[in-house]
């Protein structure tokens, strides 16, 4: 059994790791689709049809792939001034509370993004604007990421449960 929660841990952490590496090339076409537009249209004074629409829809792919691997790092907001004074059991029930929180929202928005990217699906939608492209494969991917992200939390709330509270390094700004 123990063997199982180790090969779902590894996975998860893998696959919030591709995502995170999947956000971070989106955000480079992202930057360079912009630039691209913003040199077309003031340079050659003809803007690239539907560049805002796509990179609308491009950046909500981003964040939500972005979820996992910034809750497995520990890159979210900590507010340090409520937690340092804390002791073990207080920080553990605190962590869990949170964690708990965090389970319950990141599964309604994933619920909520599965709905939305099926709807999508059923009645074919897409963008408008100067480029007519279908919507479904962007909302899927944010869905997939959002479920990510829940099963993210759920992994560090259970963890947080069997193991213990595992403390990130707080570096002092210089």
């Amino acid at each position: 059994m123990k063997s199982l929660f180790v090969w779902i841990d590894a996975m998860l952490r893998r696959l919030s790791l591709i995502g995170f590496i999947v956000a971070s090339a989106l955000l480079l076409i992202v930057g360079i689709m912009g630039a691209a537009d913003v040199v077309s249209t003031n340079i050659l004074m003809k803007p690239i049809p539907g560049m805002v629409e796509l990179s609308g829809a491009i950046l909500g792919v981003i964040v939500f792939l972005g979820l996992a691997e910034a809750q497995a790092r520990g890159a979210n907001i900590m507010i340090d001034v409520s937690t340092q004074k804390m002791g073990p059991r207080m920080l553990r029930i605190s962590t869990i509370f949170s964690l708990g929180l965090g389970v319950i929202f990141m599964v309604m928005m994933a619920w909520l993004t599965t709905r939305l990217a099926i709807s999508a699906w059923t009645y074919r939608e897409v963008a408008l604007g100067a480029l007519a492209f279908p919507m479904t494969p962007f909302k899927a991917v944010a869905a997939f990421g959002a479920w990510l992200a829940a099963a993210e939390f759920l992994r560090q709330f259970v963890r947080t449960i069997f193991v213990g509270v595992q403390i990130r390094e707080v570096k002092p700004d210089v």
